[in-house]
């Protein structure tokens, strides 16, 4: 499909082209009202990509989920938006795709904008993340706006329209600050880390030496002493040559250098530290306890951010008080150890907290018929027959 068609099939023709007059919006110190990806290099760099690459994956692999709260309960909510957010939220991509792609920008750029399309009667029916080459914020009647140049294209949304996701969210009044003043010195360094093992590499066939001939010859028979002399080398396996009065030869040293492991190793693990990564959590070498620190340091704040926001954006301020929200499920205990998994379930069966469906996940079994009725106790008898003093135990 092409980009006019794209284009016009997500936003239509009134973002394209709105008809209302926009002016400059007045921020809290400035009008600095642009942002623009500069960072665009960093991405091409493989140490980056990987930090990034890791850790869009497994925000990749978590669940979206539409759930309306009343009190301490929460229900998930069979609903055409849950569908959306666990299948596909827009016709271009999975769910897993989507949530890799805003992860993936969010740490690019320290910006993310995720369009919110509706229907006429408000419905949600997509969700599209914005490759942008630069993004203004304007206002029309007090309302605050995002104009975005998309390629030679230029789009103006209502805010109010956008899931805006921001890290590094520190000077600027409403975009994250980019990585431009901190990661670029390290990538750079590492970059000329790189580059003197890859001179070394291309030197190395460079001329080693000259051998000079006593007395006039031929440019033929220059060649074949040339030959000879190297073929007398090869032959020896010693590296050493004999010569006779005929020829001298002189080595020529490159003095060529170029950084040790330790040097490239402390460039690394300079950007692995600015992502909150290490190399075992980089190659999928770590332990338990390695991946629990991840995903409580990195992960888990996405979580509650992405929750915040999409609930925000999503749903109206109605909505949000009779308890609708987006919440980002995860099963933590797929990480740990089979011995840790059996001794939490066994206390988690005796105290009636889990189904058996439930149980089987955690060790990657399928669901059974019945399997999500929750017993109890060394009798394995269905809860709502566990008595006490001679009575129905009845629960809510």
């Amino acid at each position: 499909m092409e980009l006019r068609n794209m284009l016009k099939s997500v936003f239509g023709r009134e973002k394209d082209n709105p008809s209302f007059e926009t002016s400059r919006y007045r921020l809290l110190d400035s009008y600095n009202d642009y942002f623009t990806p500069a960072n665009k290099e960093s991405w091409n760099d493989a140490t980056v990509r990987q930090c990034i690459d890791t850790i869009a994956k497994n925000v990749a692999k978590l669940k979206m989920r539409h759930i309306r709260r009343k009190g301490n309960r929460k229900t998930p909510v069979n609903s055409s938006l849950d569908t959306l957010l666990t299948a596909r939220p827009n016709e271009y991509m999975t769910a897993y795709d989507f949530l890799y792609k805003i992860t993936a920008q969010l740490y690019t750029h320290n910006n993310a904008f995720v369009y919110v399309k509706t229907d006429a009667a408000g419905n949600i029916i997509g969700l599209y993340p914005l490759n942008y080459e630069n993004v203004e914020v304007v206002e029309h009647s007090g309302d605050l706006f995002c104009r975005f140049t998309l390629g030679i294209n230029r789009i103006t949304v209502s805010y109010r329209d956008l899931i805006h996701l921001r890290r590094h969210f520190n000077n600027h009044d409403i975009y994250g600050d980019d990585n431009d003043s901190t990661l670029n010195s390290s990538v750079k360094i590492l970059d000329v880390l790189k580059k003197s093992m890859e001179n070394v590499v291309r030197n190395c066939n460079k001329i080693r030496g000259y051998l000079k001939i006593n007395g006039v010859m031929r440019p033929k028979d220059q060649a074949q002493q040339r030959d000879d002399f190297i073929s007398n080398i090869d032959k020896s396996g010693s590296g050493i040559a004999v010569l006779d009065q005929k020829l001298d030869y002189t080595p020529i040293d490159n003095d060529l250098k170029m950084a040790d492991a330790s040097q490239l190793d402390f460039a690394r693990q300079d950007i692995y530290r600015y992502f909150g990564l290490n190399e075992n959590i980089i190659t999928s070498k770590y332990s338990e306890a390695e991946y629990i620190a991840f995903y409580e340091s990195v992960i888990e704040p996405l979580i509650i951010q992405y929750s915040q926001e999409f609930t925000d954006k999503i749903f109206t301020e109605r909505e949000k008080n009779h308890g609708n929200e987006i919440i980002i499920e995860s099963n933590r205990l797929e990480y740990a150890s089979l011995k840790d998994k059996v001794n939490l379930c066994q206390v988690l069966q005796q105290s009636g907290i889990m189904s058996i469906n439930e149980f089987r996940e955690i060790f990657g079994f399928a669901p059974i018929d019945g399997g999500d009725e929750i017993r109890i106790k060394a009798d394995y008898s269905n809860k709502k027959e566990v008595k006490e003093d001679g009575e129905e135990n009845k629960q809510d």
